[in-house]
């Protein structure tokens, strides 16, 4: 069918003409969504650990009272890239002296342990950085990333509470727990600590960061 100018000037079309710009409304709002720009994603806020108002404590039980201790490591930093609309599109960067832990004085047998086992780990650094974040349940997450320790890098994934998140000030919480294996145990190691394979331990941090 043809579609004269005169026909539309007299009317005659106006059938034709109205069902064409419904039919042009219609695919105009099909087109929309891929046509319109995506919408711009918040922008990242950085913030910074507070060492002097945070904390990395571990634990070890074991039956060698060399081994039996409970102490914390002073010398760590990190940063969080926190996304304020999704928490899961945020990143996590840590990191700490592997020769800064300290014990309680009361501690001494094992204290003089850490600082001969510890002594070919002066001035290394382990460290965490992750690569994707995972909703669990309410203000819990997995996060996944790749740690560094003993110049070795492997992925690994932690559960962590979010006590807190703006951008003012984040608190977050992680409680680790395991048993040593004996496939993880060096030579070096095993020679210094004899029967430090199905020891336990655990970690547990409570990291504010605050804006840079």
């Amino acid at each position: 069918m043809r579609w004269s100018s005169s026909s539309v000037a007299n009317g005659s079309g106006s059938g034709y003409t109205g069902r064409m710009r419904r039919a042009l409304i219609f695919l105009a709002c099909l087109c929309l969504p891929v046509l319109s720009p995506p919408a711009a994603s918040a922008t990242p806020i950085a913030q910074k650990l507070h060492p002097s108002s945070s904390s990395i404590k571990f634990g070890v039980q074991s039956p060698s009272p060399t081994l039996n201790m409970n102490g914390r490591f002073s010398d760590f930093k990190g940063e969080l890239m926190l996304d304020p609309e999704a928490f899961e599109s945020s990143s996590i960067r840590l990191s700490l002296k592997l020769d800064s832990i300290q014990l309680p004085p009361e501690q001494l047998l094992q204290a003089l342990f850490i600082q001969t086992t510890l002594a070919r780990y002066r001035d290394r650094s382990g460290s965490f950085t992750s690569t994707d974040i995972r909703p669990l349940a309410d203000d819990q997450y997995l996060v996944t990333g790749d740690c560094t320790w003993d110049n070795k890098t492997q992925s690994t994934s932690v559960p962590i509470q979010v006590v807190k998140l703006s951008p003012s000030r984040s608190e977050i919480q992680f409680l680790l727990d395991g048993v040593v294996r004996p496939q993880d145990v060096k030579p070096e190691v095993a020679q210094i600590a004899p029967g430090i394979a199905g020891t336990k331990g655990w970690a547990k941090a409570n990291l504010i960061f605050l804006p840079r």
